[in-house]
């Protein structure tokens, strides 16, 4: 008996710590409701991230690209900006960080007809990168903040 007690102990153990590191991992991906339509919310976000002298280098609708190969999909689609300034502070420090960059927002409507926009925290990188102590995250991660939030106005 005590040798499945023993059992039963590991076993909710070690999905208490899946489930924490699953909740650790599911809080970067930052997630905001829009009373906007899709378009309308990327319309705004990328009018706020070009006023604020941003570069702009895509905006990806994959609803239009899955019908394009016969296929439906819900609205969804893809801003892909930057700050080459804040890019090039963090490529400096861990040149792998290329492969995240430049930073994207998703606008998505989602199974139960509600808009959101999403990004992933720029602290994400922390998790794959050397990029520690670097104050462009803290930069980054509160600009995203701000332009989302407004973008949801």
């Amino acid at each position: 008996m005590d040798g499945i007690k023993s059992l039963s102990a590991i076993f909710f153990g070690t999905l208490f710590f899946a489930s924490t590191q699953l909740m650790a991992a599911d809080s970067l991906i930052i997630k905001k409701e829009s009373q906007q339509s899709v378009a309308e919310t990327m319309d705004k976000f990328e009018s706020i991230v070009k006023a604020k002298g941003l570069g702009v280098f895509g905006r990806v609708n994959h609803q239009e690209n899955a019908k394009k190969v016969d296929m439906e999909m819900g609205e969804a689609e893809v801003l892909i900006f930057g700050n080459p300034k804040m890019g090039t502070v963090l490529m400096k420090q861990d040149i792998a960080v290329a492969l995240d960059l430049p930073m994207k927002v998703v606008v998505y409507k989602d199974a139960d007809g509600k808009v959101f926009i999403a990004y992933r925290s720029p602290k994400a990188l922390l998790a794959d990168y050397a990029l520690e102590d670097n104050p462009a995250l803290d930069k980054a991660t509160g600009a995203l903040d701000k332009l989302t939030s407004a973008a949801i106005k």
